[in-house]
């Protein structure tokens, strides 16, 4: 069953592309019906939520320009775009403290995004609380930057800061 809807949504992409444009007067938005047609694929695989994570960029898409051209929502209708993000932490299933923390703080500035009257603007300072937090409360988790071979970064970090005047040899220009 899943092969034949899968194989019949071009068609069925088709058809609602024709029945926004001729009944509801949209074609803009009737094109993002096209999307359904590798979102098909996706959503039924039989490893649906690893696809779903792969492919969270194109349905945050999806879903903004369904709001944006279908109802003008394109303003409130960006916050779409979180889902990929929270989508990978949960859907991966590696939450740790940190990732709770940024968690947290995003889907509290789309709460009070929502609730509050011209919260938007200002709101996105709280998104510096995430390394605040995370550096107050969680010190012991360091990211560490791992380089090629047995260079150190902070050998690596020299090196490409290296003060000396690098002379090509076909001109003699000093770079």
């Amino acid at each position: 069953m899943r092969e034949r809807i899968v194989a019949a949504m071009p068609l069925i992409s088709l058809l609602m592309f024709l029945f926004s444009g001729f009944v509801l007067e949209s074609w803009v938005m009737g094109l993002t019906f096209f999307l359904l047609i590798p979102l098909s694929w996706i959503l039924l695989s039989r490893n649906y939520l690893k696809r779903i994570n792969q492919m969270m960029p194109l349905i945050a898409l999806l879903v903004f320009l369904w709001l944006h051209f279908g109802l003008d929502l394109a303003h409130p209708g960006w916050v779409v775009f979180f889902a990929i993000p929270i989508s990978d932490m949960v859907l991966n299933g590696r939450l740790n403290a940190k990732k709770v923390v940024t968690l947290a703080i995003t889907l509290g500035y789309i709460v009070l995004g929502f609730v509050l009257e011209d919260f938007w603007h200002p709101g996105w300072l709280m998104f510096l609380l995430i390394p605040i937090l995370n550096t107050i409360f969680f010190p012991g988790q360091t990211i560490r930057i791992y380089t090629k071979g047995s260079k150190s970064f902070r050998s690596s970090f020299f090196e490409f800061v290296d003060d000396e005047e690098i002379i090509d040899e076909d001109d003699q220009t000093k770079y």
